[in-house]
């Protein structure tokens, strides 16, 4: 009968259930504006890790300090999540470095069978 009760009214089901089910407190979750915006701070600092180089160097050398820059950034953010996480900082770095390295070698893999080359 409870439970009939808290599901006929949406904004009380969605409360109770966040609370009893995920552990959450409705009232102290951000705003998604906030999410929005640090998500976006994020990428674009993301983004920048492995262009950087190019800005001050060329050719190989921009090429090995942006390779060097996006796996130490990706071992970072790594050891950064084992803060929230029950592993390591070591083994967490080295789970997002390579998921990292994973996703880099499909992408460049994807883009020869693709045809793609950059001319440079």
């Amino acid at each position: 009968m409870l439970a009939r009760r808290i599901i006929e009214n949406p904004k009380t089901a969605i409360d109770t259930l966040a609370r009893e089910e995920l552990g959450l407190d409705p009232t102290q979750l951000g705003s998604p504006w906030s999410a929005a915006a640090s998500s976006f701070v994020a990428f674009i600092v993301g983004a920048l890790v492995p262009v950087l180089p190019y800005l001050f160097v060329a050719g190989q050398l921009a090429w090995i300090a942006s390779a060097l820059f996006s796996c130490l950034a990706l071992f970072g953010v790594g050891a950064l999540l084992s803060i929230f996480t029950a592993q390591g900082p070591l083994l967490s770095g080295l789970r997002m470095l390579v998921i990292g390295l994973l996703a880099s070698g499909i992408t460049y893999t994807v883009g020869w069978l693709l045809g793609v080359s950059v001319a440079g």
